[in-house]
């Protein structure tokens, strides 16, 4: 029979594009990843998956063909426990998040997974720039909000993430940047870097998506900075490296007020959950800016 554990393990490396995010993923190390995939194979008695020496995967024909059995078989496996455990969630939940994060792989399939083990529940996901998404919440129209600021702020420390320049350029000429329009922290961030050096830099190309963004810069329209870990992989080999360092920034949760649906709850705590944090996270001081 084949071994939930493992498969989980084999999705993960293909929908996170390789071993490295997989293993951050799911909270293990590469070593105990691959210790998966070997059984996995040896429980179909097949290769499923070639591995370079760069860290690219590239799937056999039997890794292809087990994909879908491998999805159903654990969309049954946890359906048959939260049925039993009586614990599926329900209600309402509705999230907003920047449109990084919903094009990222990570957490679109953290929504996917949440979606597919709570049937009962309603997902509703608004994509949006920070004061947008924040007013939504004052008002609670949405449950959830996700956000990128810098400290001090308000809501709920998640995680803080490098931010790198996507793109090349010389660090002696005027700077092309591709960003996302205002507000917004990236865009914020490497304005005020610039400044500092002293180097001149113009608005090149600005895209409210991130999608746009990617297209631009491997173009070679120009330099953009985002977060590490959100284009990893999406940029291969163009992390520039002449320019001054924009530093980091903080991904927030903010929360609305008041009671939430079990299924807003649940949401919640996977969030921090996906991030390291068990129960409540770090808080800001003061309100947010």
């Amino acid at each position: 029979m084949f071994s939930p554990i493992c498969l989980r393990s084999f999705l993960t490396v293909i929908d996170t594009g390789g071993f490295t995010e997989a293993a951050r993923h799911l909270n293990a190390t590469q070593s105990t990843i691959s210790g998966h995939i070997k059984r996995l194979e040896e429980q179909a008695g097949h290769r499923l998956m070639e591995r370079d020496r760069g860290g690219s995967v590239a799937l056999t024909l039997q890794g292809r063909e087990l994909i879908g059995y491998a999805r159903e078989i654990l969309r049954l496996d946890q359906e048959a426990r939260l049925r039993l455990a009586g614990t599926s969630l329900t209600g309402a939940v509705r999230i907003g998040l920047p449109d990084d994060f919903a094009s990222g792989r990570g957490f679109t399939h953290l929504l996917a997974d949440f979606a597919r083990d709570h049937p009962d529940a309603r997902l509703e996901v608004e994509v949006g720039n920070r004061d947008h998404l924040l007013s939504a919440l004052d008002v609670q129209r949405l449950d959830h909000v996700l956000t990128k600021q810098d400290r001090p702020a308000g809501g709920e420390l998640l995680a803080r993430r490098v931010v790198v320049w996507a793109g090349r350029a010389s660090a002696t000429g005027t700077v092309p940047l591709v960003v996302f329009p205002e507000p917004c922290i990236y865009r914020e961030r490497a304005i005020r870097t610039l400044e500092k050096a002293g180097l001149p830099w113009t608005i090149a190309y600005v895209s409210p998506s991130l999608a746009g963004i990617l297209a631009a810069v491997n173009a070679g329209l120009g330099v953009s900075p985002l977060a590490e870990d959100l284009i990893e992989g999406l940029v291969p080999g163009i992390v520039n490296r002449a320019l001054p360092s924009p530093g980091s920034v903080d991904l927030v949760l903010h929360s609305r007020p008041g009671r939430l649906t079990r299924a807003a709850t649940g949401l919640g705590d996977l969030i921090r959950k996906h991030y390291g944090i068990a129960g409540i996270g770090e808080k800001h001081d003061s309100e947010r800016a």
